[in-house]
């Protein structure tokens, strides 16, 4: 396809169809859901319903709209994007909902029911069967890391984990643990929890961590996700009995990065294979059934050589490994850097700015968040999953572009839409 052919399809080509298309078939119960979220509002002088305000700022973010007072600007407040958000919220408006309406709205809902929409969402998509093919041996895997959102000279919502540097300054800054869903090049949000600090921290109290926060999350994914398999990947902060006995607990299996943290076991092993190597494979290095406390668990090293230099790779996992999968294995190991450059990567710099305070109230500001991750699952469904949007070869922006001028310019047929298409993503 030529960049003529690539343009005019481009103009012809109505995005906020295609993205109604995927919610409708995929997610058929999402926009109706909003409707069931606590509001607190006096139902006597309510203007929008729940569902309008949230659908708003939905389909804002699905625009790369990445503050609150874009969605009240001429830019994306025009008529053709009032009768549209009218047909996909079914409630004739003559106007969009300003932005302080939504962010009045967002201090009161409760985030717990988020949750409950991210999980639909994730069991939803599973249930749907085309991410199936991604599953290794049964399981799906998933990413856990934190990453920082904001930074501050005072402690905002007197919740920020604190930070001293060597000249004596001081910083508050807000952190998310994540737990992402790796399918193909697709991450999902799975699970989302605040790395924060109590009120009023006394300097006796440690600061909260990524390890506490994963025991809190893992007590959810659990309870949400009961029979699902999962293999539990992360860095080499995780490579700790606590961790390992929280997978063993759950029956997860698990791939962790190893170094020197975990100074006894890199040494033991990194001695052990200069002499005996459990795997032919050339460039590969395992050590089966390495004893570690009152664990049994697989070492692996893969060290990978380029031109310009060599680089090694160590994991450690309760994965069963032999020449046969050690490839697949290690594979797994590196789908680490996913939730960093797919996740965290665009999400800060290509289309969401989740650095962004889109609220200084700590309730709203969670409740941004949430909806910046729902977002990004739709998108990733457009951006990956739908054959048109692939054949343009279009960066993340300009597809954003391109569902801002169908909102905004384009009054779309939205009633009886096909369900016989088909999400197809790379492997």
């Amino acid at each position: 396809m030529n960049r003529k052919m690539r343009r005019e399809l481009r103009e012809d080509k109505n995005l906020v169809k295609e993205l109604y298309s995927i919610i409708n078939k995929y997610l058929s119960r999402l926009l109706n859901m909003f409707n069931n979220l606590t509001d607190t509002r006096n139902q006597s002088y309510v203007t929008y319903k729940m569902k309008t305000i949230c659908v708003t700022r939905l389909f804002g973010l699905l625009c790369g709209l990445t503050t609150m007072t874009d969605i009240s600007s001429d830019n994306f407040n025009s008529d053709h994007c009032i009768k549209n958000l009218s047909k996909i919220c079914n409630q004739n408006l003559e106007e969009l909902p300003y932005w302080e309406t939504i962010q009045d709205v967002f201090i009161n809902i409760k985030t717990d029911e988020l949750r409950n929409i991210q999980k639909y969402i994730v069991k939803t998509l599973i249930c749907s069967k085309m991410f199936d093919k991604y599953k290794y041996d049964g399981y799906f895997q998933i990413v856990v890391d934190g990453t920082g959102l904001s930074s501050h000279n005072y402690n905002l919502n007197n919740n920020c984990i604190k930070k001293k540097y060597k000249d004596g300054k001081i910083a508050y800054c807000k952190y998310v643990l994540e737990c992402k869903l790796i399918v193909g090049n697709i991450v999902i949000s799975l699970d989302s929890e605040w790395i924060e600090n109590v009120d009023n921290l006394n300097e006796n109290q440690k600061q909260d961590c990524e390890i506490k926060v994963f025991e809190r999350m893992a007590k959810r994914i659990k309870k949400n996700y009961p029979k699902q398999k999962f293999i539990i990947t992360a860095d080499a902060l995780y490579s700790t009995s606590p961790v390992i006995n929280i997978c063993k607990h759950n029956k997860w299996k698990y791939i962790f990065n190893l170094n020197d943290r975990l100074r006894t076991v890199f040494k033991d092993f990194n001695d052990y294979i200069e002499y005996f190597n459990d795997c032919s494979v050339k460039n590969y290095f395992l050590n089966i059934n390495y004893k570690y406390k009152n664990h049994k668990f697989n070492i692996i090293k893969f060290t990978e050589i380029n031109k310009k230099k060599s680089t090694n790779f160590h994991y450690i996992t309760n994965l069963e490994v032999d020449d046969n999968n050690i490839k697949q294995i290690v594979h797994l190991g590196r789908n680490r850097w996913k939730i960093e450059n797919q996740g965290f990567y665009n999400q800060k710099h290509r289309i969401f700015d989740i650095t962004h305070l889109c609220s200084r109230n700590d309730t709203a500001l969670k409740n941004h968040y949430f909806f910046i991750q729902f977002a990004h699952t739709i998108r990733q469904l457009l951006d990956l999953g739908n054959i048109l949007v692939k054949s343009l070869n279009l960066k993340i922006k300009e597809v954003s572009a391109l569902i801002l001028k169908s909102l905004t310019s384009t009054i779309s047929v939205l009633n009886n839409l096909k369900t016989n298409f088909q999400l197809k993503f790379d492997d």
